[in-house]
């Protein structure tokens, strides 16, 4: 019985059982890949992580952020193998329910590995092959890859309230977005991946830029005690009047960007655009510039 204390949540504890069915070690490769499969397959009504199309196929930035922390805390040691550092089954940390269900997908898949588990993967979900730098090599035929390649000038918006850093970079990813604009006045946040520098290093290992617009943000403080419509209108009446027009020299380098990447994200927090100042933005832009937006 291992004496240490079990990590603090419980999708890393499943990580940490993922890694002790499989022989206590694996590729990261194979790691990612069994771990997306069984989120898909087995875990589709409650799933607790997402994935993004990247250079290897399916790729969660919120599992290697929670791997790196299980190897701070002493659990596993990180190479190009990943590999439990004592003997303790780690299924022991899981309900009794999933328990079965992962001894259930390891009799399923535990033969297939290597090139033969990637190609399964590729084959079965191709659109995660769509970033893949090793399609050709595993598939022989990369017409079977789904990519989206519409270049139409488009502006997006969206927040990032309620969904993971991977479901926000998958939505960027699949709306084929250039470059990502942050409105906010500063860029951090408590929750994991939207942190200005975090969020801009995932981007570029995507191929997309990021630019911070600090000066189209709002205070922090002016967004204090916001509990009715009317406390929303009165911001945004107000950083219209103000705000906006004190920065038309920013809202014309905006509209450049525009011009330039052709699919631009204006992002924030709000998931609801009608209550972030984002959706003042784009109303701004469509009136000076004719640039409709579309709100994921």
């Amino acid at each position: 019985m291992t004496d240490k204390k079990p990590p603090q949540f419980y999708r890393q504890r499943f990580l940490l059982a993922l890694l002790s069915v499989f022989g206590k070690k694996l590729t990261k490769t194979d790691f990612q890949k069994y771990l997306f499969l069984y989120q898909k397959e087995y875990q589709q009504e409650n799933q607790t992580y997402f994935f993004v199309p990247y250079k290897y196929g399916p790729f969660s930035f919120q599992s290697y952020a929670d791997l790196r922390r299980l190897e701070e805390i002493g659990f596993i040691q990180r190479s190009e193998i990943l590999e439990l550092k004592d003997d303790y089954d780690y299924t022991n940390y899981l309900k009794e329910n999933d328990q079965t269900v992962l001894a259930q997908f390891y009799h399923d898949y535990k033969n297939l590995k290597g090139n033969d588990l990637i190609r399964y993967v590729y084959i079965r979900y191709p659109y995660y092959a769509s970033k893949s730098l090793i399609a050709d090599k595993i598939l022989g035929n990369v017409s079977s890859v789904v990519k989206n390649q519409d270049e139409t000038s488009c502006l997006f918006s969206l927040g990032y309230e309620g969904i993971t850093i991977d479901q926000y970079l998958d939505k960027i990813l699949f709306h084929n977005i250039k470059m990502v604009v942050d409105v906010r006045k500063n860029p951090v946040s408590m929750k994991y991946g939207f942190s200005g520098k975090t969020l801009k290093n995932s981007l570029q290992e995507l191929n997309i830029e990021y630019c911070h617009l600090p000066e189209l943000g709002i205070d922090s403080q002016e967004r204090q005690n916001l509990s009715s419509l009317e406390d929303y209108r009165i911001l945004f009446d107000s950083y219209e009047k103000n705000t906006l027009v004190a920065q038309k020299k920013s809202l014309s380098a905006l509209n450049n960007l525009y011009c330039s990447k052709k699919r631009i994200a204006l992002t924030c927090f709000e998931k609801d655009y009608r209550f972030c100042h984002r959706s003042k933005i784009t109303d701004w832009l469509k009136k000076e510039y004719g640039i409709k937006a579309w709100h994921l």
